[in-house]
């Protein structure tokens, strides 16, 4: 098992966001946690990556439990994180972005072999590497802050609300983007989003959240047939 969480609690102050979740992903898989804003799919993410604190739970990565852990050195085992709304660095070249996806991180990789790869994947960055990341579209930023998580290849990326405040076309674009990461390249991706058909639709495997609660876990596929998801999550 690559990751595994269980009876997750997260709270701040007296709201409790997120209230006994167990979810895990095995190596290869592509894995959405869907729900509405609210539901505490973010406080999960965050929760994995050790930005805020569980009140109760283990989180487990390769066997090995990362609870007590900080962020950082979960970032050194291989996990990284896309954060919602891109937070790029926004006087910081496309490049210097980049950068800092590898810094203090203990794995040599060949930088330039990586950075060759990315071009490839997002040729619109090769073409804006020097400028101002605050000068790049919304779209190009959100593509700007997965190469910065890529650039260190990871083993797990946690992928958070990546639609947010993107068209529809750009939403299609980072969606079947995140399927060829994990089809072409085996990359084990975690997915938490409010657009729960596109994310469905690019999974293997799904859970989803009511009020920090896990109601409903399954396959995809088998989610996107089942009627109260359809109603609920999928407006049909």
């Amino acid at each position: 098992m690559l990751l595994e969480a269980r009876d997750l609690h997260i709270s701040y102050g007296d709201i409790r966001a997120v209230d006994g979740v167990s979810f895990m992903l095995r190596q290869g898989e592509l894995v959405s946690i869907i729900g509405a804003n609210g539901a505490g799919k973010s406080s999960i993410l965050n929760g994995v990556m050790g930005i805020v604190p569980l009140n109760r739970g283990t989180i487990s990565f390769e066997g090995t439990e990362t609870t007590p852990l900080a962020a950082y050195q979960r970032a050194r085992a291989g996990i990284r994180m896309v954060p919602e709304r891109a937070r790029v660095f926004p006087r910081l070249t496309v490049y210097e972005n980049l950068m800092i996806g590898d810094y203090g991180l203990r794995k040599r990789l060949n930088l330039a072999k990586q950075i060759a790869w990315l071009h490839e994947l997002f040729p619109i960055l090769r073409d804006r590497n020097d400028q101002p990341a605050n000068t790049l579209s919304g779209g190009e930023q959100q593509q700007l802050s997965i190469a910065r998580a890529l650039i260190s290849d990871p083993k797990l990326l946690l992928v958070d609300e990546v639609s947010m405040g993107l068209m529809p076309k750009l939403v299609d674009q980072v969606f079947n983007l995140l399927r060829q990461l994990n089809r072409d390249h085996g990359l084990s991706i975690l997915v938490v989003e409010q657009n729960a058909m596109a994310s469905l639709k690019i999974s293997h495997r799904a859970y989803v959240l009511e009020t920090g609660t896990c109601v409903h876990e399954g396959k995809a596929d088998e989610l996107l047939e089942d009627p109260r998801v359809r109603q609920v999550y999928l407006g049909q």
